[in-house]
């Protein structure tokens, strides 16, 4: 957070952190994350600096990943676009200027429900973080595909920030909502759940920020790998005056 670039995204800080900590606790070498709906670029240069830092911290490679029509907005096919707060060509992109500034982040150009088939069938490192900026239903909907392949291709949770989830016009029945309650609907052991209360427990200085309403989690619970401990120490005992008593676990090699 101290880190000027870095800081201008603090849900992604928070995510990828805790994303890329479960990769390293289950022993994968690298992972990815991924920004969809990229505009003007701001957010995915955050995202790049976070995972620039977060690889000395945590001991981890991670791929950065930028998904964007390059255009702005794609139209509204219906109300489930929430064409009274969006209308295409918003929010388009500088390419030229934005590949200047990215070091090491990749951009896939173009309607996200092709981009995300051929990104799918390469990928190489599994999705730890993902955040959805892409405003509409539509394009939330095509980006869910990321998430309809095997389990080589996730983590078995994956931490997701919604941006267009709270606030105007959104509900259950359009927008992003609308497209998290489908997938929901057609997958039985894979489920987009908010992690419920997460302000408490998030530092003081920023349990009052909106975004921690906007952080979920993507459970795949037929993941070979989902039941395993997800950190190297657990508490074991409970005393009688209510103390935790830990043991640290080794790091699997």
């Amino acid at each position: 957070m101290l880190d000027p670039v870095a800081r201008r995204r603090p849900p992604y800080i928070w995510g990828l952190l805790q994303g890329c900590a479960l990769g390293k606790v289950l022993g994968y070498k690298s992972v990815s994350v991924i920004e969809f709906g990229v505009a003007g670029g701001a957010g995915l240069l955050a995202l790049e600096r976070t995972a620039q830092l977060a690889e000395d911290l945590i001991g981890i490679a991670i791929e950065v990943h930028g998904f964007d029509l390059g255009a702005g907005l794609p139209p509204a096919t219906d109300y489930r676009d929430c064409p009274n707060l969006f209308s295409g060509g918003q929010f388009p992109m500088d390419e030229v200027a934005l590949r200047a500034r990215l070091n090491r982040a990749q951009l896939h150009l173009g309607p996200v429900d092709k981009t995300i088939a051929e990104f799918t069938s390469t990928l190489s490192s599994p999705v730890a973080f993902v955040s959805f900026d892409l405003d509409l239903y539509s394009s939330t909907q095509s980006a869910l595909q990321l998430f309809a392949g095997d389990e080589e291709s996730v983590l078995p949770r994956v931490v997701c920030y919604f941006d267009d989830i709270v606030g105007y016009t959104f509900s259950e029945h359009n927008g992003a909502r609308l497209a998290i309650r489908e997938f929901n609907d057609r997958w039985s052991k894979r489920k987009i759940s908010p992690i419920y209360g997460l302000k408490y427990y998030l530092p003081a200085e920023v349990q009052q920020r909106r975004w921690s309403e906007l952080i979920y989690l993507t459970h795949f619970f037929e993941h070979s790998r989902y039941n395993e401990p997800d950190s190297y120490r657990k508490p074991y005992q409970i005393t009688i005056d209510d103390q935790n008593v830990t043991d640290v676990v080794s790091p699997r090699q």
